[in-house]
């Protein structure tokens, strides 16, 4: 049955029209062998991840990763493979601190692709135009993806990744979900698979963006250094003291997948990884039925679950406790924070953050096709800040309690008290 949103995207120039059974998912891995067969029924193509400490910078900090060995993952692909999904090896970090260009680095990539390739990996996510160059030139089995963080927002953007070689390409969903002109140029532009993140809660042209991704792609493989996120911690923060941000930021509700599908978007990348197995089903089942009728922030958030997130053994104690690199008592404020927040431990109650579905008025993307956000001051529009007075709530206890723990943590980091200086 489509909805009313389909109707109204198949009015967009030179929308194509799609089959109803075109869209796919690419859903973030957890390496739950029994989540697969839940999944089946479902239209996952592929699930993503990588292994930890595999020696190739990537997407997300060491910290965060799920342990996996290589026997791990070459049963996880099996059980994959018999239920007709794909797993998408991810090498997306945007930086490798130009190691590329060194004899051990070559070395190593090459033997982590042989490696993968023999596990029954075929597919691989990249996010510099060398490293696809590369895996084109040496293992042209691969379908390649390029990530979301080579921030492809234009049609001459998608072109180049095209003409390089790129199978597919993650679209800079966190900034043009909701530019439908510019969408439907790009899908025009170019005829290889084109992805939509469907279910992120990054602030709209997020000025953290580029550091953010460099931070993660240098924190991906070292236990050695601390690294704290403190750009994860500021958007945190702007988003608990300014619910319309939950509302600004560009994600797509599951009502209104058939909106992009009409328009040719047909794949969509759905977060996070490392979450529990019941949460990674809610989301497929929502986006796959395209209807949810509860908390929207139960599919967008990835942290504050029932359920506990699986660690590494003394995780805490392995990337956090560097003292010659900073004083660990003094970071006894930030694990406070991420601990009442619901980042590093299972939550009770009811959840802090409430974003009602039914309280999101029907017309909600409509609202944005006669906008052009990006040249907009939000503080002039306020659509979204109407939305979120509807339908947004943050407990006030919780509210004051996080932000105060941000002050902490903020005047700890920039006084340098954290480092004792």
């Amino acid at each position: 049955m489509h909805s009313d949103s389909e109707a109204r995207a198949a009015s967009l120039p030179n929308a194509p029209e799609q089959p109803a059974s075109a869209v796919k998912f690419s859903l973030a891995a957890n390496y739950d062998p029994a989540l697969v067969a839940d999944l089946a029924p479902y239209p996952v193509d592929e699930v993503y991840g990588k292994l930890p400490g595999d020696g190739i910078n990537g997407g997300r900090p060491r910290y965060l990763a799920t342990p996996l060995s290589t026997a791990g993952l070459r049963d996880y692909v099996e059980v994959l493979n018999r239920h007709g999904i794909a797993f998408n090896y991810l090498l997306n970090g945007v930086c490798f601190g130009n190691e590329e260009w060194t004899r051990p680095w070559q070395r190593r990539v090459t033997a982590l692709l042989e490696k993968v390739e023999k596990l029954g990996v075929t597919r691989l996510t990249v996010s510099t135009p060398f490293l696809l160059e590369m895996v084109k030139r040496r293992f042209p089995s691969f379908r390649v993806r390029v990530g979301i963080y080579a921030q492809v927002d234009t049609p001459r953007r998608a072109r180049f990744w095209q003409d390089l070689g790129a199978d597919a390409i993650t679209l800079e969903s966190f900034s043009i979900n909701r530019d439908f002109r510019r969408l439907a140029a790009i899908r025009q532009a170019v005829s290889c698979d084109l992805q939509l993140i469907a279910n992120h809660v990054c602030l709209p042209n997020c000025p953290l963006q580029s550091y953010h991704q460099n931070g993660f792609a240098h924190a991906s493989d070292s236990e050695n250094k601390l690294f704290i996120d403190y750009c994860f911690l500021r958007c945190t923060r702007t988003r608990i003291a300014d619910e319309s941000q939950f509302i600004k930021a560009a994600w797509i509700r599951p009502e209104d997948i058939g909106f992009y599908e009409a328009m040719g978007y047909t794949t969509f990348k759905l977060l996070e990884r490392g979450i529990p197995s019941s949460e990674l089903l809610r989301r497929v089942k929502a986006y796959s039925e395209r209807r949810f009728d509860g908390n929207l922030a139960d599919l967008l958030l990835s942290y504050g679950f029932k359920e506990p997130v699986r660690r590494e053994r003394l995780w805490a104690l392995r990337h956090f406790f560097k003292p010659r690199q900073a004083n660990p008592l003094k970071l006894r404020p930030l694990l406070d924070l991420a601990q009442m927040q619901g980042m590093i431990s299972p939550t009770a109650g009811a959840p802090p953050i409430e974003i009602r579905t039914a309280d999101i008025p029907p017309d909600f993307l409509e609202g944005f096709r006669k906008r052009d956000c990006s040249s907009l001051d939000c503080d002039t529009c306020d659509w979204c800040g109407k939305v979120a007075r509807a339908a947004v709530s943050i407990q006030p206890e919780f509210r004051e309690k996080v932000l105060a723990g941000h002050r902490a943590v903020d005047e700890a980091m920039a006084s340098g008290e954290l480092w004792d200086v």
